[in-house]
């Protein structure tokens, strides 16, 4: 029998306690062994009281917050050395569909090489529109989730498998043997592009993210306005490049990287985040951060199984995301890095 974990790492998370758990208890587990493991991260609500609604939850309480990847490495360990043949990471701000783990795993077993499959995500309330179909990186660094608030019915689910970029950590289910070779998520990063890193090395060592249209879970997600975001996503996209490309990838993409750099810093200042954007420059001025950098990149180049070539062929030249995408972005930004992409990816081998 295959052995599943389900993970919530909550966060304050009261008023999401009843929907995602409530969800879960309808679950369909035929032909799995399953368990739904909880991790909070030091809540000052009343989480953890409420979990206590749903006994046949594990709950473990941090008294510190570990994070998005911190908590979820805890038990994921714990998990993989229980046997666990997969763990499924669910956000604590979604509601489940009774079939969206056995239609995972399903999507799983039809190939031994997929290493993660995402859950199609929709939004909640709005259940007739799209959160995710999977993720798509730019050729900068730049993370999105692709169809996003797109009507469902307008969206025509793929016939066969649908190979994506990085799958979302709101919804994904992880190989253990693919976790064993490719890592866990990088805790350095604490938030935002966790799960695409962690995408990117497992298909840095051969494995295949995937959708499974057919497990469905509806995300209350909620466009975050908070400052702070900027700094871990500007920090974040750098390191995940600086520790996964090849040297000469990197030299490739340095002009345009520069050029984005520029329009980022103006933009900041714009936007009233420049002090976010300053600290990014003072993290890479700091010993620390180059030596975890040093050290993850060492390791991952030195197992690699697979070239950048054959990594940037999922890379998208355009920002696609909605809530980001001004009419600048769509008319002048968006028409120039597809025309620059369509030169510097000959350029990678």
């Amino acid at each position: 029998m295959i052995k599943v974990a389900v993970i919530v790492v909550t966060y304050n998370s009261a008023r999401f306690v009843d929907g995602c758990f409530g969800s879960l208890a309808a679950m369909d587990s035929t032909g799995l062994e399953t368990a739904v493991v909880a991790i909070d991260n030091g809540s000052k609500d009343d989480t953890v009281e409420r979990m206590k609604a749903y006994p046949w939850v594990s709950t473990a309480v941090s008294k510190e917050n570990l994070g998005f990847a911190g908590g979820n490495n805890l038990i994921m360990r714990h998990a993989m050395e229980g046997g666990a043949d997969y763990v499924y990471l669910l956000n604590h701000d979604t509601e489940v569909t009774p079939s969206f783990l056995t239609e995972a795993v399903q999507a799983a077993e039809a190939d031994l090489k997929i290493g993660a499959v995402q859950s199609l995500l929709l939004l909640h309330p709005d259940k007739d529109l799209i959160n995710s179909t999977g993720n798509a990186i730019h050729f900068l660094g730049f993370g999105y989730c692709l169809d996003y608030r797109r009507r469902l019915a307008d969206w025509r689910p793929p016939s066969g498998e649908k190979e994506i970029a990085y799958a979302s950590g709101a919804g994904v289910l992880y190989r253990v043997a693919a976790l064993r070779e490719a890592g866990l998520l990088d805790e350095e990063l604490f938030l935002y592009h966790e799960d695409l890193d962690l995408g990117w090395r497992l298909r840095l060592m051969g494995w295949k993210n995937v959708l499974a249209p057919a497990s469905v879970v509806h995300h209350k997600y909620e466009f975050s306005r908070s400052i702070t975001k900027y700094y871990y996503m500007e920090r974040n996209r750098y390191v995940v490049f600086l520790k996964n490309l090849r040297v000469w990838t990197l030299a490739v993409l340095a002009l345009p990287l520069a050029a984005a750099e520029i329009a980022l810093l103006a933009a900041s200042v714009r936007s009233g985040w420049w002090r976010e954007k300053l600290r990014v420059y003072g993290y890479f001025f700091k010993s620390r951060g180059w030596k975890h950098i040093a050290s993850e990149r060492k390791r991952i180049q030195s197992t690699r199984k697979v070239g950048d070539r054959e990594i940037v062929r999922l890379f998208v030249p355009t920002i696609g995301y909605q809530e980001v995408a001004g009419p600048f972005t769509k008319y002048v930004a968006n028409p120039l890095m597809t025309a620059a992409w369509a030169v510097l990816r000959l350029l990678i081998v």
